[in-house]
């Protein structure tokens, strides 16, 4: 890991915004697009790795999800399990033109898989990565996660981290989206934390330095 492919996958985190992707000659490009959730996400095929990035929130259907954070379900029907995540996020993941879209194009020739989202698309990345390893875990796994709000509690963060180990979450500045759901609710963060951009204060928040301009910026900047 570094800077370079960093930014590489926060221009494809960004790239999810647009309705016009880029694409290299090399690469094949496959789009899910669904018109219940409002989910859409990106997966470009290169050679035998898959690069999949979810878009943020970008819509009124976008915002409600967020909202469901009040509530956390258990994500695979495992009454007996401890882990619990943000309700919203978890049902937009799990749809059914979403989810086993992405696993159709988990084929035998693909050995390693990036995954990445900035905002709410970084939360549906972190389902999409522990999801993944669980069910193909004979792939290569790296998730780049930029903004990322909290998506479920202690026991899943230890779940996860146990089995996406490589997981590097960004955040630049004081970076509002990044402090919620709160902690105080039981939600806790995923993943390696790097921080760029101005100096991180406990009790400071700034909606502009969520912005994917100001991540770019910020990492261009940064030392790693």
């Amino acid at each position: 890991m570094d800077k370079a492919t960093i930014l590489k996958m926060l221009e494809y985190s960004a790239f999810s915004y647009n309705d016009i992707q880029p694409k290299s000659e090399n690469q094949e490009l496959y789009v899910i697009n669904d018109p219940d959730t409002d989910v859409q996400c990106y997966i470009r095929s290169e050679l035998n790795t898959l690069y999949i990035s979810f878009r943020g929130t970008d819509s009124n259907k976008d915002r409600k999800t967020d909202l469901k954070f009040w509530k956390k379900t258990i994500p695979y029907g495992n009454n007996l399990s401890k882990i619990r995540v943000h309700t919203g996020f978890l049902e937009s993941y799990k749809n059914e033109n979403v989810r086993p879209n992405i696993h159709k194009l988990i084929t035998n020739k693909i050995s390693n898989i990036n995954i990445m989202g900035h905002s709410y698309g970084a939360a549906l990345a972190v389902l999409c990565a522990v999801d993944l390893e669980y069910n193909f875990p004979d792939k290569n796994y790296e998730v780049f996660l930029f903004g990322c709000p909290r998506v479920g509690n202690k026991y899943f963060k230890r779940s996860y981290d146990r089995r996406v180990f490589k997981t590097f979450r960004i955040v630049n500045g004081n970076d509002a989206i990044t402090k919620i759901p709160f902690a105080f609710l039981g939600y806790r963060h995923v993943g390696i934390k790097i921080h760029v951009g101005i100096t991180s204060f406990p009790l400071a928040v700034s909606f502009t330095q969520h912005r994917t301009q100001l991540y770019y910026s910020s990492l261009l900047n940064s030392s790693i």
